[in-house]
């Protein structure tokens, strides 16, 4: 869906063409789609995680982290007065209950340096640890089993997936995030300088200098354990980045040779198919049988017969010399174009040039009017004396002597007949004026 918005703009705002499915650029545009999908998916979570995350002791109070005890008396007071049961009802009994708690926590040294570090589940440690050693190591062994189990996921990653120079940046990157645990975890607090940390002991509070860095900048409202869970956070987008994102971006040259092999492959296997099939084609349509069997059930000709392979050998040696002899610039270029223009030649003179043939009448002799006779054009002609007794045929003439029929000749001219209806009727009417 993704690439096909990203088609729809290329085409519609820039005007580029979406490249065709399974081209070099189709791949190349896939490729960038999916990072840039999984990376916004990534971001996404990472934002609304750290925008859930619940708020410390100080954010409740309305106090930065490194306020001092003072400072945490007066926000509480303030509080109180705002908020305090008797004022607001018990509907904001559970709110104060909570405020409450964290001021007390927070008023304890050793309390607040562990909170700071391992967060509100400290509370529930005041009963078998009481130093800030107790404390420490405590946390420390509480956090640990992140780390291994951590630790055995990308191993057992490492191990059932293919070798890749992203198992490197994976292993950095969670020995980073380790660095990065021990070193929150191990700093003193903003405020304070505690010493004596390892064995146990505990000296007062005193002033001293702010460890900073770049997660207390980006959020500086909250303290380590918070940014410990960010970091873990981080190192879960990163690990799937370098997993699934930074492949698209820098693909391997080992696996797109792979790839284009097996492609090739691929076509190689087609085009070995289509050859096979059109081979067996040939040789079926050689053989001489009577069976009709549709190309779609042919079957491969196991064993042609021997004068098949005799005439495709024949035919196929003949193909040989005859593309050796036309090919460019070989030695039989010449002879076999001399050859050719002088069969052309012979050809020519050989060949006679076509006469029209004479065309045949063939009449018949029964709707023709007989010999020595003119079609009669009224009752009167071609009768002697007006009697209507046809004339005879010449004595030994016949319808195949005649010239004209049998196509040697002109046929005769009618011969002119006499106008026997003018005198009538001139004499008509000189007898009608006379009797006037």
């Amino acid at each position: 869906m993704a690439l096909k918005v990203l088609h729809y703009a290329l085409r519609t705002y820039l005007g580029i063409p979406a490249p065709p499915a399974g081209t070099f650029e189709y791949q190349r545009h896939y490729r960038y789609t999916f990072a840039v999908v999984v990376l916004g998916y990534l971001i996404y979570t990472m934002i609304q995680g750290s925008n859930s995350m619940l708020p410390n002791f100080y954010e409740i109070l309305g106090v930065a982290p490194a306020a001092d005890e003072n400072a945490l008396k007066l926000a509480f007071r303030q509080f109180a007065k705002r908020y305090h049961p008797d004022r607001v009802g018990p509907q904001g009994e559970a709110l104060f209950i909570q405020v409450r708690d964290a001021f007390e926590a927070l008023k304890n040294p050793t309390v607040r340096f562990a909170y700071d570090r391992f967060g509100p589940e400290v509370l529930k440690w005041s009963s078998h640890c009481s130093t800030t050693g107790e404390y420490l190591r405590h946390g420390l062994t509480q956090s640990i089993g992140y780390h291994v189990v951590a630790g055995a996921v990308l191993v057992f990653w490492t191990a059932i997936g293919d070798s890749s120079p992203v198992a490197f940046w994976r292993y950095l990157l969670y020995f980073s995030l380790l660095a990065c645990e021990l070193f929150l975890i191990l700093s003193p607090s903003p405020s304070l300088l505690p010493s004596g940390l390892l064995i146990g002991s505990f000296t007062p509070p005193t002033e001293g200098p702010t460890h900073r860095t770049i997660l207390h900048f980006l959020f500086p409202r909250r303290v380590a354990y918070q940014h410990i869970l960010f970091i873990h956070q981080l190192f879960l987008f990163l690990s799937i980045a370098l997993s699934r994102v930074a492949p698209q971006f820098f693909p391997d040259a080992a696996k797109i040779t792979e790839a284009m092999s097996h492609r090739l492959f691929q076509l190689v296997c087609a085009a070995d198919r289509e050859t096979s099939q059109l081979l067996h084609l040939e040789l079926h349509s050689l053989q001489q049988t009577t069976d009709h069997v549709p190309m779609g059930r042919l079957r491969p000709v196991v064993q042609p017969s021997e004068d098949v392979m005799d005439m495709l050998s024949t035919q196929m040696e003949k193909m040989i010399i005859e593309g050796q002899v036309k090919q460019e610039g070989g030695p039989f270029k010449s002879v076999w174009q001399a050859a050719v223009e002088k069969g052309k030649r012979l050809a020519a003179a050989v060949v006679p040039t076509p006469q029209t043939p004479t065309p045949q009448r063939n009449f018949n002799w029964g709707t023709l009017p007989r010999a020595g006779f003119s079609p009669a054009i009224s009752p009167f002609k071609g009768m002697p004396n007006g009697t209507g007794t046809p004339k005879p045929a010449p004595a030994g003439q016949t319808p195949n002597s005649i010239p004209w029929v049998n196509g040697s000749g002109n046929p005769p001219s009618p011969q002119p007949q006499p106008n026997l209806e003018r005198p009538n009727y001139v004499r008509a009417r000189s007898v009608s004026l006379g009797s006037f």
